[in-house]
């Protein structure tokens, strides 16, 4: 081979190498419905990515518990939002009672229907309902798509897809 012709191949493939490690795989928030990630502002937040691609704000996670940093919720929490709905069972919010007794927010696969996986626990002094209102309140400045349940008790029902869609036709204004 002639040196030039040699030179001319090593500079081409040094250029389609160099292209191919500078090309980076989608970040772990890129490829997720849910995710953790710091806010504009410094917040840990629980985002969504609704059908427009577009993040969404769920839970703006601001205050320690116990061990538990405002980091380590959102991750934890973030994760389980994407747990449960990979399985496919994150169609609402609404609350239950974990088997200690203590007041959960957890997923459920369909309106009325119990909790199918715990997203996070709640204090045990406080009212996961009012806790369901107030994330949609604070979060969205609105108060959203809540479903009551049909026999008037205090169970709600967040229905994800509305509550995403809703939130997403506010940031596109």
């Amino acid at each position: 081979m002639k040196p030039q012709l040699f030179l001319q191949v090593l500079t081409a493939g040094t250029i389609v190498l160099s292209s191919i490690a500078t090309i980076s795989p989608p970040s772990l928030a890129q490829s997720q419905t849910y995710f953790c990630e710091r806010s504009d502002d410094g917040v840990w937040t629980t985002y969504a990515k609704n059908y427009n691609n577009k993040k969404i704000p769920v839970i703006r996670w601001v205050k320690t518990l116990g061990n538990y940093t405002p980091k380590v919720r959102c991750q934890e929490v973030s994760s389980r939002f994407q747990n449960a709905y990979g399985k496919g069972i994150l169609n609402y919010l609404t609350s239950g009672i974990y088997t200690n007794g203590q007041a959960v927010i957890c997923a459920a696969s369909q309106y009325g229907g119990p909790c199918s996986q715990l997203l996070f626990t709640l204090k045990s002094h406080r009212d996961a309902s009012s806790v369901l209102q107030n994330l949609v309140e604070i979060g969205y400045r609105a108060r959203g798509p809540l479903l009551q349940s049909e026999d008037a008790s205090s169970q709600i029902y967040i229905d994800m897809s509305k509550l995403l869609n809703e939130k997403a036709a506010q940031v596109g204004n």
